[in-house]
């Protein structure tokens, strides 16, 4: 099981990368990935608006955490980014849960869950614009 979610949380961040280099760099704008996260959680999960600064706040803390991650380590080595955007990933998904009621903690999982299948099926972005958190 832990194998799995991390083979997962992999994906994911490989994929998130791949949709924010397409973007123009993604990281590169920190404010909007937190607007974007927090926006489309807020839909999906229907936060309350306390919930939704709170999404908004870890995504932003993420978003420039990885920036500085992945600008540190342009030419370096990839295991290593890899690891430590996984990690920071981890850290923000623990917060968002923290602020979740049960039922939204559940279908946050539940989406998770789809998000990663669909990148084993070699899929991408649903149509909406819903891409990485």
């Amino acid at each position: 099981m832990k194998k799995g979610f991390l083979m997962m949380a992999a994906l994911l961040l490989t994929v998130g990368l791949s949709f924010a280099q397409q973007r123009g760099g993604g990281f590169s704008n920190p404010e909007e990935n937190a607007k974007r996260t927090s926006e489309r959680l807020e839909k999906e999960l229907g936060l309350s608006t306390a919930q939704k600064d709170s999404v908004y706040a870890y995504s932003l803390e993420q978003s420039k955490a990885m920036r500085q991650v992945f600008q540190d380590n342009e030419h370096g080595d990839r295991q290593q980014v890899m690891g430590e955007m996984r990690k920071l990933r981890e850290q923000t998904d623990q917060k968002i849960r923290s602020v979740l009621d049960d039922g939204q903690k559940k279908a946050y999982e539940k989406l998770v869950e789809e998000r990663a299948n669909r990148m084993r099926q070699g899929g991408g972005r649903r149509g909406g614009g819903s891409g990485g958190q």
